[in-house]
């Protein structure tokens, strides 16, 4: 099935929900997130025969639940946990809390430390804005097609059995979907 496209999309009627999840940038890594206040909840699932490892690229997620339930002890301790990639079995669910912050606080008034290559030398990906910095769109090469609205930013959240993620030998297609990280919607023209 389609990992990003809307609730209810018309050409997928058996998939009712997208599989994109959406959160908004938050300023601290300690600090409750613009929008809601667990950030992004991920609930990920192997309707599959085989144990997945799983995880939001390059992020840690908390795991709060398994299988429906709270992570907490018998006395109502809180058990949740940071992790890099969950392992879920068979029939498994985890209820995984992903945020995303700018820790460097970069943008165009404090830019990213680096010399940026010739577009010639350059690969712009699909859900490329033209710019490195959240909330800004850039020029790209003429032709380019790009899916990205508003300056957000994609995170692929996969399998990390990377030799699982194909379907019909299509690499990257398996067991994916995407986290997208909108930018302050008092800065942008972010569709919400």
């Amino acid at each position: 099935p389609d990992s990003i496209a809307d609730n209810n999309a018309s050409w997928l009627p058996n998939q009712p929900y997208g599989a994109l999840a959406e959160v908004r940038e938050s300023d601290d890594p300690n600090a409750t997130p613009l929008g809601h206040p667990y950030g992004g909840l991920a609930r990920y699932l192997n309707v599959g025969t085989e144990t997945f490892p799983f995880h939001p690229h390059g992020n840690n997620g908390k795991v709060i639940g398994r299988d429906g339930n709270p992570l907490e002890s018998t006395g109502g301790d809180d058990l949740s946990y940071e992790k890099f990639a969950i392992d879920i079995g068979p029939g498994q669910t985890y209820d995984v809390l992903f945020r995303w912050y700018d820790a460097e606080h970069y943008s165009e008034a404090n830019p990213v430390p680096v010399e940026v290559p010739q577009v010639a030398n350059q690969v712009f990906g699909m859900f490329y804005s033209g710019s490195p910095y959240l909330g800004v769109v850039g020029d790209q090469p003429p032709g380019n097609q790009s899916l990205n609205q508003c300056g957000e930013f994609y995170i692929i959240s996969h399998n990390h059995a990377l030799f699982q993620i194909t379907s019909w030998g299509v690499n990257m297609t398996g067991p994916i979907t995407y986290m997208r990280i909108d930018p302050d919607p008092a800065m942008t023209t972010c569709p919400q």
